[in-house]
């Protein structure tokens, strides 16, 4: 069985239901929705051409193929993520203080997980932390403002820079629990209210080419927790990645909606200037794809 990337969060998922008992709790465990989670449970169950899960009213019940499974997997995860710690120890104390920036969509799940794990490793690094558009974020890893930058592998586009997959994400329709939302947006975009960042982010560069052409919002904005807000207090709608905590979201009382397959998808990376071969910047990289393989 050929082990890629997909295949790995695929599993690493199976492994989060598995000892869970429950898609819902694995779900909150991991930061995204249910919808999503099932996702990858099915993905993995297709390519395998086996059932690993039965349904339940008490929640999923692991089948004999699931466990003989999970008793193959799960020590080589464990074994994979602990020699990985400890590499990433030995070399602890070579690291003083990273500067990070980051989009602003990765703010309220990724970016903490991040920082937790970091702190982990190294619970003597010092961070500085930016968040800022797509394009700034390029800006100031390029002019050596910040070591390390988080965007969507399509803002990066320099022979100068380094870049490293961390994982993908689809984006999901937020509305409040009165306005209505329309699961075919990207086709009648015309009749909603969203609510968007302004075209320089590459949120909205997305949307609007999903829907071929360019939009004019019902508000534009450039924070995100504000943007949640407004969605909250009004009947507009936004388009934002559909892992968002549930504390940003289902506890404010918005609703959120998969969007269909047509919508993009978008890919998260970490990069670096290639000049820089620092091991500051290799234990960040290290530690931002150990993060990353636990939250898909």
């Amino acid at each position: 069985m050929k082990l890629d990337s997909s295949r790995d969060t695929q599993l690493r998922m199976f492994i989060a239901v598995a000892k869970a008992g429950s898609l819902r709790v694995a779900a909150n465990a991991k930061g995204m929705t249910q919808p999503a989670l099932s996702r990858h449970i099915q993905a993995l169950e297709k390519s395998l051409g086996k059932l690993l899960f039965r349904r339940n009213g008490r929640g999923m019940a692991v089948t004999a193929d699931g466990q003989a499974l999970l008793l193959k997997v799960e020590p080589l995860f464990n074994e994979l993520d602990d020699a990985l710690s400890q590499s990433l120890a030995q070399g602890a104390e070579q690291m003083v203080s990273v500067r990070i920036a980051a989009v602003q969509t990765l703010v309220p799940w990724f970016i903490p997980q991040l920082t937790r794990g970091l702190f982990r490793v190294y619970p003597n690094a010092g961070l500085n932390i930016h968040c800022d558009s797509s394009t700034n974020v390029v800006e100031c890893v390029e002019r050596g403002i910040v070591d390390v930058g988080f965007v969507y592998d399509t803002a990066v586009d320099s022979a100068g820079l380094t870049s490293t997959f961390l994982f993908e994400e689809r984006l999901a329709l937020y509305g409040s629990a009165t306005a209505y939302l329309d699961p075919e947006v990207l086709t009648n975009y015309h009749k909603l209210k969203l609510i968007l960042p302004p075209r320089q982010y590459a949120m909205r560069r997305m949307v609007e080419r999903a829907c071929g052409r360019s939009l004019h919002p019902f508000i534009e904005c450039d924070s995100l927790e504000l943007i949640l807000r407004l969605v909250s207090l009004t009947d507009g709608l936004t388009i934002l990645p559909e892992g968002l905590p549930q504390d940003m979201v289902e506890d404010r009382g918005i609703v959120r909606r998969s969007l269909p397959a047509i919508a993009p998808r978008r890919i998260m990376t970490i990069f670096n200037n290639k000049s820089d071969t620092s091991a500051s910047i290799e234990q960040v990289v290290g530690v931002a794809k150990m993060i990353a393989g636990g939250l898909q």
